[in-house]
């Protein structure tokens, strides 16, 4: 049995992840942390943030800001004990399955779960992060099947994405840092 569950969140919402963290949280009775790691050099910041980097950093934060509102709401519609809380990513080099695991370990987490969605395994020769994660962690590792995201977390996010579209006041407002359609 678990006690205390960190499920990572992130960009995808990753919802299958986080069904999957309260529906063994509730079997198991365990306190639920869902962790979004914030990072300030996203691979879309290299677009954005010639334009005007104050919007990009309003984007990060806002980004950070519904993704962790999103995993609150559905921890608290759970009716199970737990916290959703975002921590940034320190430029020094330490990646982002490494800041999970560490994180699992500062709270004493004895569960990590993972979206099956994620893979960053395009970036020039970097480790996909459940590899990291597993690699680094004291505890179990359960990677969630993929499942598709739900209407209101894409709702969620356009409404984030076209709210930095085009900032009022701004007649060189580039077009939002998604250019190509919703994955579905």
């Amino acid at each position: 049995m678990y006690k205390h569950i960190l499920v990572a969140v992130g960009a995808s919402l990753s919802e299958s992840a986080l069904t999957t963290a309260i529906t063994r949280a509730r079997a198991c009775n365990a306190r639920l942390t869902a962790l979004h790691i914030v990072d300030q050099m996203p691979w879309w910041a290299i677009v954005t943030a010639d334009s005007n980097p104050g919007d990009t950093l309003d984007v990060i934060d806002d980004h950070a800001r519904a993704v962790t509102r999103y995993a609150a709401r559905l921890i608290d519609s759970a009716g199970i004990d737990g916290i959703a809380r975002s921590i940034t990513q320190p430029l020094d080099g330490t990646s982002v399955g490494a800041l999970i695991a560490k994180e699992a370990a500062a709270i004493g987490a004895d569960l990590i779960v993972l979206g099956g969605e994620a893979d960053t395994a395009w970036r020039h020769g970097e480790a996909r992060l459940r590899d990291v994660v597993c690699s680094h962690a004291r505890c179990d590792v359960l990677i969630a099947a993929h499942a598709p995201a739900t209407q209101r977390a894409e709702k969620e996010m356009e409404a984030i994405e076209t709210r930095f579209a085009a900032p009022a006041g701004r007649a060189d407002a580039r077009v939002s840092h998604r250019q190509s359609a919703p994955r579905k």
